[in-house]
């Protein structure tokens, strides 16, 4: 049932009981992440859970990005699948359909490793998180799509309009953007960004999202329809991020447009502090199960002056000008929009720039990599952000940005936004 606090606990009478059942099954990992099945709150094992989607056309494990734990059950699950059904395809939000042919010639052994990822344009993190998956594929000769438009293509369409790209080369034929739940949801997401591409600049942006979903979506659908012209009817593992995959919108809504036929089932994931307090917030038709772990340790520790920046500061001799706290429904920004397809590197890529907004004023451009802010390193979008709203609104924080190879030291005045 809905706690007091808007989280689901396991604590509604014979859901307790299979929760409980399930328990004294996974003993043995009580630490690790659990995978619950949506329906009836109960814990499955990775096997389980194979068992019970192995007869899906597609099975879109959704992800949140630079979480070990996440990506790790998904290599256990992929794994378990193709012991139950080694006719399969992986297609991967995480490579660009123009290297597609790079990709392919690196699973069928024409290049070796090093030339593959020199020319793919692996994500972050790639060794940990995605070469599990590329090797097990080449291993055992599974065709791998690389299923996503390419990201200049994706950037342009925010900032001059789908017209821009539509019959280049590499995203979908036809792609569209209506504003319905999943617009809602990204206007969530997103929440105070409005108006920094300018006029209608969330919606052209909210339109480059669709791009990727359209674009993954054709990739999927194209393999295939060629695939069944020939009598062969694989299972397809789709790897995204989970806001392409939740509550059937994004990719997983226009694959079905394309082929209403199909059976699909969908894994989303969720960090929590206590795999062991059972509790999640997910709504139940946000997936057909949920994969429950730990928030990822952070490389660094808290430093002090971070942690008193949550609190009201008495403003400082000099600074009497200054905010002493946050004003209220503000929220702390520097004026540039995150580039949310990821950098190249780890750390938070700077999207669009705002005129006259304190990361121009810094010396903050696009295309640059916040690797650290207030000291403390920035390895992805959530920790930038939990950084970030601990500032106050008008000091001045340090940012260390990466500019092509070399790394900058520069002090930004915090900006506002509006909250959530």
């Amino acid at each position: 049932m809905l706690a007091a606090n808007g989280r689901w606990r396991f604590d509604d009478g014979m859901r307790l009981i299979g929760l409980l059942v399930s328990l004294a099954l996974l003993a043995s990992c009580a630490s690790g992440p659990r995978i619950v099945a949506t329906d009836t709150d109960t814990v499955l094992s990775v096997y389980s859970v194979a068992d019970a989607v192995v007869d899906a056309d597609v099975v879109a494990l959704g992800e949140l990005h630079l979480t070990p734990e996440v990506h790790r059950t998904h290599h256990e699950l992929i794994a378990a699948l193709y012991d139950r059904r080694p006719n399969m395809v992986i297609a991967m939000e995480m490579f660009e359909r123009d290297v597609q042919a790079v990709l392919m010639q690196y699973l069928t052994g024409l290049i070796d490793e090093g030339t593959f990822r020199a020319q793919s344009r692996p994500w972050p993190c790639y060794a940990r998180d995605y070469r599990p998956v590329i090797e097990f594929a080449k291993k055992h000769q599974i065709v791998v799509l690389a299923a996503n438009a390419p990201r200049p293509l994706a950037s342009k369409a925010a900032k001059k309009g789908l017209y821009s790209v539509m019959g280049a080369a590499n995203v979908a034929r036809e792609t569209t953007a209506p504003k319905d739940a999943y617009w809602d949801a990204f206007n969530g997401m997103m929440g105070g960004h409005a108006g920094m591409l300018g006029p209608d600049g969330m919606e052209r942006f909210y339109a480059s999202q669709c791009l990727k979903d359209d674009t993954m979506a054709e990739s999927i659908t194209d393999h295939l329809t060629r695939r069944r012209l020939k009598g062969d009817r694989p299972l397809t593992i789709l790897i995204c991020g989970r806001m392409h995959s939740d509550h059937g919108r994004g990719t997983v809504q226009r694959i079905k447009d394309r082929m209403p036929d199909l059976k699909i089932r969908i894994l989303s994931a969720e960090l929590v502090k206590d795999v062991d307090d059972w509790m999640y917030e997910s709504p139940r038709d946000v997936a057909d199960y949920v994969i429950v772990a730990r928030e990822p340790a952070r490389d660094h520790a808290m430093p002090m002056a971070s942690m008193e920046a949550k609190k009201p500061e008495a403003a400082k001799a000099g600074d009497e000008e200054l905010p002493t706290e946050n004003p209220e429904g503000l929220r702390p920004a520097l004026g540039f929009m995150p580039d949310y397809a990821g950098a190249d590197v780890p750390g938070v890529g700077v999207g669009p720039v705002r005129e006259g907004g304190p990361a121009e004023a810094a010396g903050i451009e696009e295309g640059d990599v916040i690797i650290a802010l207030k000291g403390i390193p920035t390895p992805d979008i959530e920790t930038y952000t939990e950084v970030l709203d601990e500032q106050i609104i008008g000091r001045t924080v340090s940012v260390k940005v990466k500019k092509g190879e070399a790394e900058v030291d520069l002090q930004v005045k915090v900006g506002s936004r509006s909250g959530m």
